[in-house]
């Protein structure tokens, strides 16, 4: 003779089962909540995470080219080029062409930018002078220090 067995009761395979998948059902639901719904909040509330803020030191190898009137770089990480023009101004541009990415190239003749893959032609504020490009260059700010030889790049 078998005991009977109340309809209420489990066995200990089927509880762990239903606790199992009760459990992952909330870890699903927590999941589900934190990936949508509600922002992460920025951890720069001034917005100022990504803007170009930085200074060339005019005495390292590295950028001593732009003492010259003439001189210019390209800033590889922030691609940026930074030239010195022949009236003495600094000037500061997005470094890749607008039209396929090529790195530009200043014009310290002509006080422009050129693209030696396809030809476009920038003027010093970035605007497109001649295509193929149809979009300017992004133009930077520039602040100098002779003094101390420095030029600060920012937005």
């Amino acid at each position: 003779m078998t005991p009977a067995t109340d309809s209420k009761t489990i066995d200990r395979k089927e509880f762990m089962k239903q606790v199992g998948i009760s459990f992952g059902a909330i870890m699903l639901m927590n999941c589900l909540q934190s990936c949508g719904g509600g922002e992460i909040p920025d951890p720069d509330p001034n917005g100022n995470s990504d803007k170009v803020d930085f200074t060339l030191d005019l005495n390292s190898s590295t950028y001593n080219t732009l003492k010259n009137k003439g001189g210019f770089v390209v800033v590889k990480p922030q691609n940026i080029i930074v030239a010195h023009t022949n009236t003495d101004t600094f000037i500061a541009v997005s470094s890749i062409c607008t039209h396929e990415s090529a790195t530009i190239d200043y014009r310290a003749s002509t006080n422009d930018f050129l693209c030696p893959n396809h030809q476009s032609e920038f003027k010093a504020d970035g605007s497109v002078q001649k295509g193929p490009a149809t979009t300017a260059l992004k133009k930077y700010s520039v602040s100098s220090d002779l003094t101390n030889n420095t030029v600060r790049i920012f937005e």
